[in-house]
């Protein structure tokens, strides 16, 4: 965990309750509908497409980014973690909205800058208001598996509880999430240099399906690699149900870029074999899919242990 504070405990007095806001990124992927209930504040990425840069979950229509990336495969794709700037506006609204206590969410530090961005953020704020304390906490998770961590702390806010309650709760939680991916091609790793060209042609002639999740310091690690898609629809499956175990509450979020049918299949087997409480479909988020390319497909799963009786 990565948690760091850019202003002085001093400014938090114990006891008095003080209005905690919750920020994180669009890489979690929450719902809007979940963003707009818990009043959570979401800093977005950019995604330069050709020469044209746009802001993620805002001007950037994730169907037609997805449409153009199959039928343009020379299109360039850059992505942009928020800035500090972005960070001090975001962080200062929530100020303005009467929050002393702000918590930001952020997506592993072993995937982007968007924690350090953050960090150099708040202590800024804290050098223009002195009165707002500003946590980070890097999730170590991307994906709504970060969300699942984001919409826990937005609903203890919501019901009263400080940050370092929240905190503690979320930083034990995030043993409960995860999530596991596969792609329709690996062409589009190739072109970022993470796979070597000659291993994205065999394996595209096979169809070997890589899986791929992130280990507990937020790095990206394999899985598994099988043959064809029904396979690894079964596999993610098996996945889930090894980690969620049998004594949970269980919520899982399938995801997906421009793969609809498969994604309403996974749901299917999902509620059929895990038989989860909560269960959703969301869209990959355009930052992610730049560098893997549409056609991608996970689960993400968080589980609880069930209340006592």
């Amino acid at each position: 965990m990565s948690l760091g504070s850019s202003a002085s405990p001093e400014t938090w007095h114990a006891g008095i309750h003080e209005k905690v806001a919750i920020v994180t990124d669009s890489i979690a992927q929450i719902p809007a509908a979940l963003v707009k209930k818990y009043g959570i504040h979401v800093i977005p990425y950019r995604v330069t497409v050709a020469e044209k840069t746009y802001t993620d979950g805002v001007d950037l229509s994730v169907d037609e980014l997805y449409k153009r990336m199959r039928v343009e495969k020379d299109v360039r794709l850059m992505t942009t973690a928020p800035s500090v700037g972005l960070f001090c506006k975001t962080f200062g609204d929530c100020r303005e909205e009467g929050a002393r206590r702000i918590l930001y969410i952020g997506v592993s530090g072993n995937l982007s800058g968007a924690v350090n961005s953050a960090t150099a953020a708040s202590r800024m704020i804290y050098t223009d208001f002195g009165a707002v304390q500003i946590t980070i906490f890097d999730s170590h998770m991307a994906t709504i598996a970060q969300g699942f961590l984001a919409l826990d702390a937005a609903r203890m806010a919501d019901e009263g509880a400080g940050v370092e309650e929240i905190v503690q709760h979320i930083s034990e939680e995030r043993k409960n999430v995860g999530f596991i991916a596969g792609f329709e091609t690996l062409e589009y790793l190739a072109r970022g240099g993470r796979i070597g060209k000659a291993a994205y042609l065999l394996s595209d002639a096979i169809k070997v399906v890589p899986l791929v999740t992130l280990n507990d310091d937020g790095e990206v690690i394999p899985v598994a690699k099988v043959f064809g898609h029904a396979k690894m629809m079964t596999e993610m499956i098996r996945y889930v149900k090894e980690h969620a175990g049998t004594s949970s509450i269980l919520s899982v979020a399938i995801m997906h870029a421009d793969t609809p049918e498969w994604a309403e299949q996974l749901r299917q087997m999902a509620v059929d074999e895990l038989h989860p409480d909560e269960v959703f479909i969301t869209d990959f988020t355009p930052v992610m899919v730049a560098h893997t390319g549409p056609g991608i497909i996970g689960i993400a799963y968080h589980c609880r242990p069930q209340a006592a009786p």
